[in-house]
């Protein structure tokens, strides 16, 4: 039996995903998807999910479109932004209004993807 908390890692590039799996399994129960309709799929049948990581240039819906889907689902799972961008007006007004509650700059820092994470829950 798994008990270490369930995250979910969205991000349309797979070395994005496995880094971030190798980095993160031994602390919690990684889930991957590469799309946001795939993670969507995932939260659905995954209801256990503590926290949504996302990047935020993706195909067929950005980052924070798939964060708003998310939100539709389960309102209070806290979620943030990881991105090889700079941070935009977009994602400083979802930080004020609490879409989501942080944004971080790739290449991302484990302590403090943990502490934000450790932070949330």
């Amino acid at each position: 039996m798994n008990d270490k908390i369930k995250i979910l890692y969205v991000d349309d590039e797979k070395i994005n995903t496995q880094l971030f799996e190798i980095n993160f399994s031994d602390l919690y129960h990684v889930i991957t998807a590469s799309t946001g309709m795939e993670g969507i799929d995932i939260l659905n049948n995954n209801v256990d999910i503590k926290f949504v990581i996302s990047d935020m240039k993706m195909p067929e819906m950005n980052g924070l479109q798939f964060i708003h889907k998310v939100k539709e689902i389960k309102d209070d799972l806290p979620c943030m932004i990881l991105s090889g961008y700079c941070q935009t007006q977009e994602i400083t007004e979802a930080i004020n209004s609490g879409i989501i509650v942080d944004y971080m700059v790739k290449p991302f820092n484990v302590e403090k993807i943990n502490k934000i994470i450790n932070k949330h829950l």
